[in-house]
């Protein structure tokens, strides 16, 4: 999958991000969103660049997730500058600077915008191997409305998914919306 999402040109993966994130900004949840958690993207990945900047440009919050290696979470911080802010932390990614941004409480997001190698049409997803989305989305932020971005490619059936596989409630690509709704969730257990 991932050499099938390598394999889409640098203006092929343009245009169907910004596909994706016109998909996005149409959904209640994400326009209702407080404070989400977005992902800056490396390498191949549907490009999250740009809604960075378009929602600090707007004034909007955002967080945005620094990778600590050692304890394999992930710790959200505050970024209010795209020129300054950042800086690039563990695998080569681009990060908020713990020097200049500040963390905040898992609690305090209401929306993750997550990354991923694949997904299925029930939400089920794979990362990257690390766990660390798994770990903060089922362990610190599992009140949060989950979102995640692919590309259509990325999309298959099903998954042989596992306990520790943490499901999303939305799944946005160029080609629509895929909505799933996890057990015992409901609008009234903190999410947007």
């Amino acid at each position: 999958m991932l050499a099938l999402r390598d394999g889409l040109s640098s203006e092929e993966r343009r245009v169907l991000s910004k596909r994706i994130f016109l998909l996005l900004k149409a959904q209640e949840e994400y326009v209702r969103s407080r404070l989400p958690l977005l992902y800056l993207s490396f390498r191949s990945e549907v490009c999250t660049h740009d809604l960075v900047r378009e929602r600090l440009a707007n004034g909007l919050p955002v967080a945005l997730p620094v990778t600590d290696v050692p304890s394999r979470r992930i710790i959200p911080y505050l970024v209010s500058d795209w020129n300054g802010d950042l800086i690039k932390g563990a695998y080569g990614i681009l990060e908020p600077n713990p020097n200049r941004c500040a963390p905040i409480s898992p609690k305090e997001i209401d929306l993750v915008v997550v990354p991923g190698s694949v997904f299925d049409r029930s939400c089920g997803r794979f990362g990257y191997g690390g766990g660390y989305y798994d770990r903060f989305l089922g362990l610190e932020a599992d009140h949060a409305f989950r979102i995640g971005l692919a590309y259509g490619i990325q999309v298959v059936e099903c998954l042989p998914v596992a306990h520790h596989d943490v499901a999303m409630d939305m799944v946005v690509t160029e080609n629509g919306v895929i909505r799933c709704r996890r057990p015992g969730f409901s609008e009234d257990s903190g999410s947007v």
